[in-house]
């Protein structure tokens, strides 16, 4: 296959699956750009798709083959540039590898070209504050730097905008990461905690493990991860550094606390105070691990002490990330919106006071109620659950004998109802839902935007204030 800035003969890509977040769009413009024949399929011909087609109207010459995944989309094809949502057996992949076609995605077309030095993080929880955290503190530091990749844009689009001496900020996930070629390199690799997630994905909890590894091997600068995260301490690495956060002082080559302050120690020198815990805007000791981990990688490619402080106390939460949204009648009700598996609900239910009304549900990755339900008991006054998930959980939740009140709804508007009919003045509401969304909903931000578009009816009505 012609490398990809190869200025001879080129031969036809397909693109398959052009995603809802960008990711095959741009794959399109940048390759189209440099002069490949491109074809575009997807199984889906709706109406989201025909958006994605007009947005890319100004290309001459694409073969768009919507509303189809037969194999005759394989003829004269040389590369195939997979959306990291289709698994490895679906019918068309397994045919492409079989007739010898080479088998890419976007995020491999952008480490392959970029020309400046990559940090990509990964994790199950966390990655996408982590990854906007370290590009704020370089940024703010004075450094030239890019994010995109799982976060929701294609650093394909910049590429007029690449530079050898720039940092290119990119989250990475598990999907992305268990197809990655095997001789991809990146500068630096972060790992927020690796725990437990889409094992309806990868098929064990051990290989989605594996496909985070991938990161680490990758890594020839340097991999920082938690202290104390007994799955990303074991991964191999030949990066030159390891380096290490946790909620203690620090030791040499760590981020830890002195003094309530996230502080910096990569020598046998006292620790350099970054910024005081209680100065950030960001809820919850799972944020202070993320400001803890992309100060360290801030540090690592020119960031400076004051620079990373400004940016870390001046990050506000992202969307659907814990931070308050309302108050209704003196209860006050938080998003976590994000949330698809039960640790980030347990670490937001852990950070909030006082008697908390749980809102959630959702489609199990595993069908382990038992798990969800034994996290979720010590911390709520009550639970409201929709979904398939909603009777096996609540009758998970029966199981352990809790007393906290538990109401079952088909619909997240039923299920907010009920828990706003449960919370008294000086309560909260946590909506987090610790479930996968495909249910009921085509991604967790659809999920979530639906819940917002819930509470502002209810301000419409009169019913909230914020």
């Amino acid at each position: 296959m012609t490398p990809v800035g190869d200025s001879t003969a080129r031969g036809r890509v397909l693109v398959h699956g052009l995603g809802r977040f960008g990711g095959g769009r741009e794959a399109v413009r940048y390759l189209a750009r440099r002069g490949f024949p491109v074809r575009i399929a997807d199984k889906s011909a709706g109406d989201d798709l025909q958006e994605i087609r007009h947005s890319l109207a100004d290309l001459p010459g694409l073969d768009w083959q919507l509303g189809r995944e037969d194999e005759a989309l394989l003829t004269d094809v040389e590369r195939f540039v997979a959306n990291p949502a289709v698994p490895d057996h679906h019918p068309l992949l397994l045919a492409a590898r079989a007739r010898g076609i080479e088998v890419t995605q976007e995020v491999d077309l952008f480490l392959a070209a970029y020309p400046g030095r990559v940090i990509a993080i990964t994790g199950t929880n966390g990655k996408s504050t982590t990854s906007t955290l370290l590009h704020k503190a370089l940024v703010q530091s004075g450094v030239d730097a890019l994010l995109g990749g799982n976060i929701g844009h294609s650093l394909l689009a910049d590429d007029a905008h690449w530079r050898a001496d720039q940092i290119a900020v990119l989250e990475i996930s598990s999907f992305q990461l268990d197809r990655l070629a095997a001789h991809r390199r990146v500068h630096g690799a972060v790992f927020t905690r690796v725990l437990k997630d889409h094992v309806d994905r990868h098929g064990t909890l051990q290989a989605y493990h594996q496909a985070k590894s991938r990161l680490a091997a990758a890594a020839t600068a340097f991999v920082i991860h938690a202290a104390d995260d007994p799955v990303a301490s074991d991964y191999a690495t030949n990066a030159a550094l390891r380096l290490r956060y946790a909620a203690t002082t620090p030791a040499p080559r760590s981020a830890g606390l002195i003094g309530g302050f996230v502080a910096l120690r990569l020598d046998a020198s006292p620790g350099q105070r970054i910024v005081h815990a209680d100065a950030l805007r960001l809820l919850g000791a799972f944020q202070v691990e993320n400001v803890m981990a992309a100060s360290l990688a801030a540090h690592m490619v020119g960031g400076t002490a004051h620079g990373i402080g400004l940016a870390m106390a001046n990050a506000a939460p992202l969307p659907f990330r814990l931070q308050l949204i309302a108050t209704k009648n003196g209860v006050r009700i938080y998003d976590n919106g994000v949330s698809t598996e039960i640790e980030s609900t347990r670490s937001a239910l852990q950070t909030l006071l006082g008697r908390v009304h749980w809102l959630g549900g959702g489609k199990s990755k595993d069908g382990d109620y038992a798990t969800v339900a034994a996290a979720l008991a010590p911390h709520i006054a009550s639970a409201h659950i929709f979904g398939t998930a909603a009777t096996p959980l609540a009758a998970a939740l029966q199981a352990l004998g809790t007393t906290a009140p538990t109401t079952v709804s088909v619909t997240l508007r039923e299920a907010l109802q009920q828990a706003v009919a449960a919370a008294r003045p000086g309560d909260a509401i946590l909506w987090s839902p610790a479930f996968a969304s495909f249910d009921q909903y085509p991604n967790f931000r659809a999920r979530a935007l639906e819940f917002h578009a819930l509470l502002a009816e209810g301000r419409a009505q009169g019913e909230a204030t914020r």
